[in-house]
């Protein structure tokens, strides 16, 4: 008789999608008692490719290297590489090295080698050395060299410095250049930062480099060029770079120099962006001074249009310098503008005071009130109202969040939903009874959400309700986000059963997947069991790589008990993906995972 060839790895596989399409059928979730022998064989072979996966364990280090090797893409290559260098040991870090040397093209092997740099020994950094010294590139001798400096000995620093302060002076990009001087610049002596300053100067071709240049290495400056470093910043043309430039001089500047940035700043003719730089350079004033730059701050922000997006920056660096006085006063303003976006009011609620924020936005919403619909309230202050609730006064935050609760007509049902949670805490039990009943009329999809954000302050005689809501709700995603919501807060036994029953309902694995690493943590140990391994069977069944490792990872991070066999079936869905970016990235978070604390099962 001519012996039997198996094909173990295709029989496995074949098996893996039986057990998968029994998923799919719901046989593997039947009890015992009403399971036909097939179903019953079914179940048994799940159990023994489960065991299988388990003792055949996650990928090794080794496994990762040997797959990161020879993805064929040079810069996914090396960001699989470099990914892996914190977590190998010394011989595979040899390897790792090897690899990365056969890249081709100069900046991702340079990615590379600035990741292996501080673990590498002396001969391996001297290998390393000689190949950046022979970049083409002069952008990439300077990636190379900055990189490595820190690590190199003191009979190499010099050598490394001239050449990368050559390769500053070849390559005349301003980016490149101006980064190489910063990370060189606490290792070069006077001569050497004073050759690079100006070979950086050389490459500035714009407004943008030219503030950039002024404010980036100010500290390398002698005295003597504080004078005219503000007669430049004070002559660059476009008004809001001119106003950063001020900024950034400011933060350095000697005392001695102080008045003429801020001169230079009051002389900025728009008046919004004049109003941030004074806010931005008041700080680093003091006593009368910095109180005059305020009051002239303040007179700008009140000169400015209140769209202007320089004043709202402007206001909101100012508000912790401001009284209460000073608060209301542009509130009051900016509550009567027909312009106002409500911005304001937004991000002067945690500074102003009650009253002051509850007059402001009464004129606001004026002729509304708090306590009904609310129809004439601006964008801004429409998508951020329920920031402004817990600010006002007690006895005005009842009122208030009802009448945000109006704004879903205003807002679409997905945004609204996603804001009851800063609402749904100033609301009577009586008020969420009322809206849990509204739900049903929401959009399917955006449901869960807004059933998600009531959850927590719901009362626990309030769940019945909210979980017969979340089952009527006939899209499953939106479901799984509500009963991952409500999972923390659900505490009697037959609360849970109703919410594992409905997690197991799900049909769509990735939903299903999702969901049941959210509520797994909140379930007892025979429904955590049940969850894990009809997440496990049902990731496996997703016909994508991508999408089916993706899942694996995320029960794997959330289920200690099918870690092993979730890492190891999305090792090998990582494997069949065409996406080496792809790959890369689920590369992370394998390494991710496998490198993490063992979690308690």
């Amino acid at each position: 008789m001519v012996p039997l060839e198996v094909d173990v790895a295709r029989v496995v596989a074949l098996a893996r999608e039986v057990c998968a399409a029994a998923h799919v059928e719901g046989w593997l979730t039947l009890p015992a008692a009403t399971s036909s022998a097939l179903q019953q064989a079914v179940r048994q072979l799940a159990d023994v490719l489960d065991t299988s996966d388990a003792r055949q364990g996650v990928p090794t280090m080794d496994d990762l290297l040997s797959f990161a090797s020879t993805i064929d893409d040079d810069g996914d290559r090396a960001s699989a590489l470099a990914d892996l260098v914190p977590y190998v040991d010394e011989a595979q870090l040899s390897r790792l090295l090897a690899a990365g040397h056969t890249i081709d093209d100069e900046y991702q092997r340079c990615r590379v080698f600035a990741a292996v740099a501080p673990r590498v020994s002396a001969p391996q950094l001297a290998g390393i050395l000689t190949v950046v010294h022979g970049f083409e590139s002069s952008r990439n001798r300077m990636l190379g060299l900055r990189a490595l400096l820190p690590h190199v000995t003191d009979t190499d620093r010099d050598v490394v410095i001239n050449s990368a302060l050559n390769a500053i002076d070849e390559n005349g990009e301003f980016y490149f250049t101006a980064g190489t001087l910063e990370h060189l610049a606490p290792h070069l002596t006077p001569a050497q930062t004073d050759r690079a300053l100006t070979a950086v100067g050389r490459s500035v071709t714009s407004e943008a480099d030219q503030s950039n240049l002024l404010t980036r290495f100010a500290s390398l400056r002698p005295p003597a060029w504080w004078r005219d470093a503000v007669a430049a910043a004070a002559a660059i043309e476009e008004q809001i770079l001119r106003a950063a430039t001020l900024i950034g001089l400011a933060q350095r500047a000697p005392a001695e120099h102080l008045d003429a940035v801020l001169d230079a700043t009051h002389a900025i003719d728009a008046a919004g962006t004049r109003a941030h730089a004074l806010a931005e350079v008041a700080p680093y004033l003091h006593g009368h001074q910095r109180a005059a730059a305020i009051d002239a701050a303040i007179d700008a922000l009140l000169r400015a249009p209140v769209d202007d997006s320089s004043r709202g920056t402007g206001f909101h660096r100012l508000l912790p310098l401001l009284d209460q006085d000073q608060i209301a006063a542009v509130l009051d303003h900016d509550a009567r503008s027909p312009d106002t976006t409500g911005w304001s009011l937004v991000a002067a609620a945690p500074y102003a005071g009650p009253q002051h924020l509850a007059a402001a936005l009464a004129a606001t919403i004026a002729p509304d009130r708090l306590g009904g619909p609310l129809t004439n309230v601006p964008l801004t202050l429409r998508y951020e109202f329920g920031k402004l609730v817990e600010h006002l006064p007690v006895d005005q935050q009842n009122a208030a969040a009802l009448s945000g609760l109006s704004l879903r007509g205003q807002l679409g049902d997905f945004a609204w939903s996603g804001r009851l949670q800063s609402l749904a805490a100033y609301l009577t039990p009586v008020q969420l009874d009322q809206l849990l009943a509204s739900m049903n009329a929401l959009k399917a999809a955006a449901a869960g959400t807004a059933i998600a954000n009531l959850a927590a302050h719901l009362a626990p005689g309030q769940f019945d309700t909210a979980l017969t809501t979340i089952l009527a709700i006939d899209v499953e995603h939106s479901r799984g986000i509500a009963l991952a919501g409500i999972a923390p807060l659900l505490t009697d036994d037959a609360h849970l059963e109703r919410l594992v029953a409905a997690v197991l309902d799900l049909h769509d694995p990735e939903t299903l997947v999702g969901t049941v690493a959210a509520v797994l943590p909140h379930t007892s140990a025979a429904q955590q069991a049940l969850l894990g391994l009809t997440a496990l069977h049902a990731a496996t069944a997703i016909d994508d790589p991508d999408s089916r490792a993706g899942a694996l990872l995320t029960l794997a991070a959330a289920d200690p008990g099918r870690r092993d066999a979730a890492l190891a079936r999305a090792f090998n869905a990582m494997t069949t993906m065409t996406d080496a970016t792809a790959q890369v990235c689920v590369l992370e978070r394998i390494v991710a995972l496998i490198t993490a604390a063992p979690q308690p099962h």
